[in-house]
C-alpha cells in the first residue's frame, strides 16, 4: 500500500487546502455523490494519501478490480481526483466568475445532452412570452408576413442550482455570454408555420443567457421570420384577417416537455410595440392558445398567438373604388350626346371599357388565384358591365336612327312623287303632247334631285320645295294652283318621333338609377358579411 501511496503522490499535485464539504454542493453533481458524501464526512479531516488509501480499498472491495490492474486505476483515480478536487472546491477558493462557472457548467457533472428532470421521470416545464416589435410585408399573393420579435423561454434545470453557496449571496443571477448556450440544455421549440427565419447578428448576436440561484434558467433572442399565415379574401378588399405564431416542440413528446405561456400576476405573455403600424392593416386584437398536436411521432406541446388584423380600406377606396366609378358615370355621360355625333360617342364608350379592363388586370395581379369570388371581383365586373352596356346601347341607338332615316326618306320620296303626279295630271288638261313629255321630263329630274337633297339632308321643307317646282314648271299660272296644292303638302311636313333619341332619354334615366341599386346592394352584403377563420 505504502508503494501505491508514493506512486499516487508522485503523480497527483498537491491538493487544496481541507474543508466541510456540504450536500448541495454535490446534489447534482457526480452520479455517486451520495457515496462522496459519506466519503467527505468520515476521512474530511484525513490527509490526502489517506484519501487515495480510502478509495483504493474501497474500489478492491466494491468494483472487485484485480491488484496487477492497479496501474490503469490508478491512472484513472489520478485524472478523477483532479477533475473532482477542482469541483469540490470550497467557496472562498472561488475567487472569480470565471472560475466560478467553469465549476457550475463543468462537462464532469454538467451533460447539455440530458433534458432536465430527466432522473425523476416527469415532463420539463418551459414557460414563454413572445414581444412583437413590428409586422410587415403582409403579401396577399404568397399568403404570408414578416415579423420581428424577441421570444423569452425560461425553465428550471437543478443541475444548475447554486442557492447552497456562498456565490449565491454576490450575485443572485447571473448573465452568461451568449457562446456559452452551446454548453447548457436548452428546448428545441421551432415555428411551425414559419417560412424562413433568421437570428439578428446587429451588431452581435442578440441573444441573452440568465441564470438564477435557484437554477431557473432565461433564455431570450431576437427573431426575423416569415411566417405563413392561410387568408380569406371572399370580402378582399372589405376583410379582416386572422394570422397565427405557431410555436412547437420538435422531437420531445408531452412526457418530455410542456410549453406554457407565462401567466405570472401582472404580466402579459404577449406584448406588442405600442408605436406598431402597418400600411394596410391594423392589428385590432390579439390572444394567446394552447393547441397540442399529435402526429405519427407521439403527441407534442404546443402554443399559439392568433393575430386578428383589419385592413384599412382607404387606399382602395381612393385608387380603385372611385376612379372606377368616374369611369362608370363618364360612360353615362354619353347618353346625352347627339347619336349623330359617331366619334364622340365611340370614343367615350371605347375608352371607358379600356380603362376598366386595364384597372381590373392590374388588381388582379395582387391577387392570388383562388377559386371563389371576391368582393372585388364583383365590383369591377360589375363596372365593366355597365361601361360595355353602355356602349351596346349606342349600337343600339345607331342602328334604330338609320331605319327611321330611311324609312322617313320612303316617305318623304312617296310624298314628293305623288305631288308631281298631280302636278302632271293638272298640266295634262291645257298643255299640248310636246309640253306633256317635257313636262314629266322634268319631273323626273326635279324628282332625282329631291331625292339626293333628302339624303344629305339639305331639304328644309316640302312647301318650299313645291312652290319652287311649281314656279319653275308653269311661271305663267296663276297662285291658285300652288293654293290647290297645300293640302297635301301640309301633310307632309308632320314631324316623325324620333326613337334613337328616346332610347337615349330612357338609357340616361335607366343606367344612373340601376348603378345607384347596385351600389346599395353591394355594400351592404359585403359590409355585414361574416367570414369564418378555422385555426388548424
Amino acid at each position: 500500500m505504502l508503494g501505491i501511496n508514493n506512486q499516487v503522490v508522485s503523480f497527483v499535485s498537491p491538493p487544496p487546502p481541507t474543508t466541510t464539504i456540504e450536500a448541495t454542493d454535490l446534489e447534482d453533481g457526480h452520479p455517486n455523490h451520495q457515496l462522496w458524501n459519506k466519503m467527505t464526512d468520515n476521512i474530511g479531516r484525513h490527509s490526502f494519501s489517506s484519501r487515495i488509501i480510502f478509495i483504493f480499498i474501497l474500489n478492491t472491495f466494491l468494483f472487485h478490480n484485480p491488484l496487477h490492474g492497479q496501474d490503469l486505476w490508478i491512472e484513472k483515480t489520478k485524472d478523477d481526483t483532479i477533475e473532482n478536487a477542482n469541483f469540490l472546491r470550497s467557496d472562498s477558493s472561488i475567487n472569480t466568475v470565471e472560475d466560478f462557472l467553469d465549476t457550475l457548467i463543468n462537462s464532469s457533472h454538467y451533460d447539455r445532452r440530458i433534458r432536465p428532470f430527466f432522473d425523476q421521470h416527469k415532463a420539463c416545464n418551459v414557460t414563454m412570452t413572445i414581444h412583437i416589435n413590428t409586422i410587415s410585408a403582409i403579401n396577399e399573393v404568397n399568403m404570408d408576413y414578416n415579423t420581428d420579435l424577441i421570444f423569452r423561454q425560461s425553465w428550471y434545470d437543478p443541475r444548475l442550482n447554486y442557492s447552497g453557496t456562498e456565490w449565491a449571496k454576490r450575485s443572485p443571477e447571473i448573465t452568461l455570454h451568449y457562446s456559452l448556450i452551446d454548453r447548457i440544455w436548452v428546448p428545441d421549440s421551432f415555428f411551425r408555420n414559419a417560412k424562413e427565419g433568421k437570428r439578428s447578428d446587429i451588431t452581435v448576436p442578440n441573444r441573452l443567457i440568465r441564470i438564477h440561484r435557484d437554477g431557473k434558467v432565461l433564455y431570450s433572442q431576437r427573431l426575423l421570420l416569415k411566417l405563413d399565415c392561410q387568408m380569406k379574401l371572399q370580402k378582399f378588399p372589405l376583410d379582416n384577417q386572422t394570422c397565427v405564431v405557431n410555436i412547437g416542440s420538435y422531437a420531445f413528446g408531452t412526457k418530455d416537455l410542456s410549453f406554457y405561456w407565462d401567466e405570472t400576476p401582472n404580466t402579459s405573455a404577449i406584448r406588442v410595440n405600442e408605436d406598431l403600424e402597418m400600411p394596410d392593416f391594423v392589428l385590432s386584437n390579439f390572444e394567446q392558445r394552447y393547441c397540442n398536436r399529435t402526429t405519427a411521432t407521439g403527441s407534442f406541446t404546443c402554443l399559439l398567438v392568433v393575430l386578428h388584423l383589419k385592413r384599412l380600406f382607404g387606399y382602395y377606396l381612393v385608387q380603385v373604388y372611385i376612379p372606377s366609378m368616374l369611369i362608370v358615370i363618364l360612360s353615362f355621360v354619353s347618353f346625352w350626346i347627339d347619336h349623330k355625333s359617331v366619334p364622340a360617342r365611340i370614343s367615350v364608350g371605347l375608352l371607358t371599357v379600356l380603362t376598366v379592363t386595364t384597372q381590373s388586370s392590374g388588381i388582379r395581379s395582387q391577387l392570388p388565384r383562388v377559386s371563389y369570388i371576391k368582393a372585388i371581383d364583383v365590383w369591377m365586373s360589375a363596372c365593366l358591365v355597365f361601361v360595355f352596356a353602355g356602349l351596346l346601347e349606342y349600337a343600339l341607338v345607331n342602328v334604330i336612327a338609320r331605319k327611321n332615316e330611311l324609312r322617313q326618306q320612303v316617305r318623304f320620296s312617296r310624298e314628293v312623287i305623288g305631288n308631281r303626279l298631280a302636278q302632271v295630271h293638272f298640266y295634262k288638261k291645257d298643255d299640248t303632247h310636246q309640253t306633256n313629255i317635257e313636262t314629266t321630263e322634268t319631273l323626273a329630274r326635279k324628282t332625282s334631285v329631291t331625292e339626293k337633297n333628302l339624303r344629305s339632308g339639305s331639304i328644309t321643307s316640302p312647301l318650299i320645295q313645291n312652290s319652287a317646282i311649281s314656279n319653275t314648271t308653269a311661271p305663267s299660272q296663276t297662285p291658285q294652283v300652288i293654293l290647290s296644292q297645300q293640302a297635301p303638302v301640309s301633310k307632309t311636313a308632320k314631324p316623325i318621333r324620333d326613337t334613337a333619341q328616346l332610347v337615349d332619354l330612357v338609357s340616361a334615366i335607366l343606367f344612373p338609377v340601376a348603378f345607384i341599386v347596385f351600389n346599395i346592394i353591394y355594400w351592404m352584403v359585403y359590409l355585414n358579411m361574416q367570414v369564418e377563420y378555422v385555426l388548424k
